[in-house]
């Protein structure tokens, strides 16, 4: 009797352990939510206001955090986030449309996503910045204004646009671009910038209108992205002390630091978009970002002036 008593207290111990989201993954999340409440403002207020819906998908579960839940298929009660069991791939990291379709973060664990504690906890922010970007009113419409989706109304266009990763003119001009790029720490920025506007319209010339406003597209929304991920790592690095947290050592935050400007360079240098495909753009319009960011002191603002493109960005205010 008493073996079968213990069974079952931890049978029920077990299913209530299943049914609520990994501790130091929640540790994680509140941290990212901690950096947003930190250093939102400084880039754009809306963001640091704006709530951060996200579904955690474990192996068996996937659970819904800083989000009401109207879906019955979720359980819901007093204790444990709102969880159901795992719908979503458990690699899966991406935000679209979900929760009370609102853009959602639904992203696996570190460990199922391959990264590291500390560089998944500011890739929630990267993912963060895409709900600011696709909660602006004109976000939508100015999407299907670029007229570049040929009907496919599931989103899978943005992945798939066949852009001309292969042409051996374009990987030369876009390498052109990446070279002048990474020189913005060593030249005046005012001549890098020059020099970038010259060689964006070269290859403007070469791929033609509706592949240039694919490459404006993605530079602008993941390539700002990764600006601005790279951008809060430092702010939590210069403030380290200021942020409560236990999980990470300040040496830790600035290795982070040091591999993610050594990405940029290693996808811009030695890559190319014939390797990298659409993951080129991220460096690319990373490294943009950070030339107007020193050239252009009112970009913040003017950012969401137009959506979909960077151009209007490229010009001299110090």
């Amino acid at each position: 009797m008493k073996s079968i008593l213990f069974t079952f207290i931890t049978l029920c111990g077990s299913i209530y352990i299943a049914n609520q989201a990994p501790a130091r993954v929640v540790k994680l999340i509140d941290l990212a939510d901690q950096l947003k409440t930190e250093f939102a403002n400084n880039y754009w207020s809306e963001w640091s206001q704006m709530d951060m819906p996200l579904l955690l998908v474990g192996d068996e579960r996937e659970f819904v955090f800083n989000s009401e839940v109207k879906d019955s298929t979720f359980e819901v009660n007093n204790t444990n986030n709102a969880s159901r069991a795992s719908t979503f791939n458990k690699h899966f990291l991406a935000t679209f449309p979900l929760l009370n379709s609102k853009p959602t973060i639904v992203v696996g664990t570190p460990e199922n996503t391959n990264k590291t504690p500390e560089a998944w906890t500011v890739t929630l922010l990267h993912e963060h910045f895409h709900q600011l970007q696709m909660n602006h009113p004109n976000y939508y419409s100015a999407q299907k204004a670029l007229n570049l989706d040929k009907g496919d109304q599931t989103g899978m266009w943005m992945l798939n646009h066949p852009f001309p990763y292969e042409d051996e003119k374009v990987n030369l001009q876009m390498k052109k671009m990446a070279i002048n790029l990474t020189s913005s720490g060593s030249m005046d920025p005012s001549i890098v910038l020059q020099n970038h506007k010259k060689e964006k319209a070269a290859l403007h010339e070469i791929i033609g209108d509706e592949h240039y406003k694919y490459l404006n597209m993605q530079l602008w929304q993941e390539g700002y992205a990764r600006f601005i991920e790279i951008e809060i790592t430092n702010d939590w690095l210069d403030h380290f002390d200021e942020i409560k947290q236990d999980q990470f050592t300040k040496i830790e935050i600035e290795n982070l630091v040091n591999e993610q400007q050594e990405q940029i360079i290693i996808h811009l240098k030695q890559s190319s978009p014939k390797e990298l495909k659409r993951v080129y753009f991220y460096a690319l319009g990373a490294a943009e970002a950070s030339l107007i960011s020193k050239t252009n002191r009112n970009w913040k603002q003017e950012y969401f002036e137009n959506l979909f493109t960077t151009d209007h960005l490229l010009k001299l205010n110090p």
